[in-house]
């Protein structure tokens, strides 16, 4: 907190389940926006697990994503 006051900088976050996660999806549907460059990893059900290790490394993911298929 320190280094944003000092930096004079403007932190802002958002909550998925907000209004702004039912925009986000009504764009997806509609084909407005497309995030799938966003997902780096698709891990099966059964690797669950290891789509969480892969996901808390942001060095070398960005979305892990897993497929219930």
């Amino acid at each position: 907190m320190m280094a944003i006051t000092a930096k004079e900088l403007d932190l802002r976050g958002s909550f998925r389940f907000h209004e702004e996660f039912a925009t986000g999806v009504s764009l997806m549907r509609k084909g407005l926006i497309n995030v799938k460059a966003l997902i780096t990893h698709t891990v099966s059900l059964d690797d669950a697990l290891s789509a969480f290790e892969i996901a808390s490394d942001r060095s070398r993911a960005m979305k892990a994503q897993i497929a219930f298929s």
